[in-house]
């Protein structure tokens, strides 16, 4: 398991009715948010972390990064890790967790060959954990690269 790995953003959709109990977990837990168009946002923060937070004060929202990254590890069981032939569709969900996740212009996805590798390690890793957590630091260490500052 990587070290936790703190973001410039942590993005969280939320509706006005969900707003003020998602609030309150965050500020339980010691996380300061603020709202940016349709999303809150908590700064400088391990996605996990303040989706912990959220869990634990019971609010009925989620991180963006860890609901995409449930979704791509849900279509990683359904294709039961063969992502041959599958490469670009694999490409696009590691996408749409660093777009959701506002990290975009942070992160890219790794070459087809290492992600292909990646997703296989994953799905063997869910397989052998009963499809268990996997934290964001080791998603991004093995899926992701970092863009040039």
């Amino acid at each position: 398991m990587s070290a936790p790995r703190v973001e410039p953003v942590v993005r969280i959709r939320c509706t006005p009715e969900q707003e003020g109990r998602t609030v309150a977990a965050l500020r339980a837990a010691g996380f300061e948010a603020e709202r940016s168009l349709t999303w809150l946002v908590v700064r400088d923060a391990c996605p996990d972390a303040v989706n912990e937070a959220l869990a634990a004060g019971g609010a009925p929202t989620r991180v963006a990064v860890r609901e995409r990254l449930g979704a791509l590890l849900g279509w990683l069981l359904d294709h039961e890790g063969r992502v041959a032939g599958h490469e670009a569709a694999l490409e696009r969900q590691v996408r749409r967790v660093l777009e959701d996740g506002g990290l975009g212009q942070r992160y890219q996805p790794r070459d087809a060959p290492a992600l292909a590798s990646a997703a296989a390690a994953l799905h063997d890793r869910l397989l052998a954990t009963g499809a268990g957590f996997v934290p964001w630091a080791d998603f991004a260490a093995a899926c992701l690269v970092e863009r040039p500052a």
